[in-house]
């Protein structure tokens, strides 16, 4: 236990990195803190502080799979995260040195981002990724580096990658919110980093470029994610191309049926068809017709001032 405790306050002393992440992420919290007043934080605000949503990710925010990285809203999240990067971190720093874990970092948050927005419904915010991505870095150097020695690293995997299937149960069943596929691709991520320095260096070399071709194209083209589609129909509904539009919200709802956008913006064309329909008949005299229609307006959106207004024009 002692040899431990000195362990850690070897690796905390020379740590430089580390705490920089650490004082960052904190300073993001605060601000976070500081700008809302009550205890919902908005998308605006998250995107304010760096963490834009999948949708805005898609649109042309890319930086945002990194900048996520560092922005935590609550208290439990951010003490759980920084611990971790703590000891995590702090060790590796040790052995790699600033620059190295720096580069090390920064592609283990774009890599862990990339694969959570792409493959969920969720851009996801946090270092738990780039966490998992060093414990993966960590495990794999055990077997080829004895300055990676763990004595326990058998029963470290065990709990890091039992912790995943645990956090999806609690996501569906207790309202969690953990970026398990950030974890999932961190871990592999970290494991095939230490595995260029093995043996297996042109599988592990081949492997790691699969995953950031897939990183880099997946922020473009990922027909199967519900926000990607959401995102290439709002770019098409602000050109007025309502039919190509639609097409791609209706993906969106194939593939996650709650996708709010799509709901929220099909509405809004379903208007907008039935209001041109309306003026159109309205213009034509067709009266009673273009009551009806006005009706129909009505039904989809109860509050459409337009339809109102225009209904009490009627002869």
């Amino acid at each position: 236990m002692n040899e431990i405790f000195f362990t850690v306050k070897k690796n905390l002393k020379s740590a430089r990195f580390t705490y920089i992440i650490g004082f960052y992420c904190l300073g993001m919290y605060l601000g976070i803190v500081a700008t809302e007043k009550s205890s919902i934080v908005t998308d605006l605000t998250l995107t304010k502080f760096g963490a834009p949503t999948a949708i805005e990710i898609f649109s042309g925010k890319y930086w945002g799979i990194i900048s996520n990285s560092f922005v935590h809203f609550q208290l439990a999240h951010l003490v759980v995260n920084l611990i971790a990067t703590l000891l995590i971190s702090s060790y590796v720093e040790r052995r790699i040195g600033f620059w190295k874990l720096f580069g090390f970092g920064l592609l283990a948050s774009m890599i862990t981002s990339s694969f959570q927005v792409s493959l969920s419904n969720d851009a996801g915010i946090g270092l738990s990724g780039v966490n998992y991505a060093l414990f993966g870095f960590i495990f794999g150097k055990t077997f080829i580096d004895q300055r990676f020695r763990i004595v326990t690293k058998n029963l470290a995997l065990l709990v890091m990658v039992l912790f995943i299937p645990f956090c999806e149960i609690m996501n569906r069943h207790a309202n969690w919110n953990i970026a398990t596929i950030a974890l999932s691709s961190g871990l592999v991520f970290g494991v095939f980093v230490a595995g260029i320095f093995s043996k297996f260096k042109l599988s592990a070399l081949l492997f790691l470029t699969l995953m950031s071709l897939f990183s880099l194209t997946s922020l473009f083209f990922s027909p199967w994610s519900a926000e990607w589609n959401c995102s290439k129909a709002m770019k098409l509904h602000e050109q007025m191309k309502l039919n190509s539009a639609k097409a791609y919200y209706l993906k969106a709802l194939k593939i996650n049926p709650d996708a709010q956008c799509a709901l929220d913006n099909l509405i809004l064309i379903r208007v907008d068809e039935l209001s041109d329909k309306a003026l159109k008949l309205h213009l034509s005299r067709k009266y009673l017709e273009a009551n009806f229609v006005y009706d129909e307006i009505l039904k989809v959106d109860p509050k459409n001032g337009w339809a109102l207004e225009n209904k009490k024009r009627l002869p």
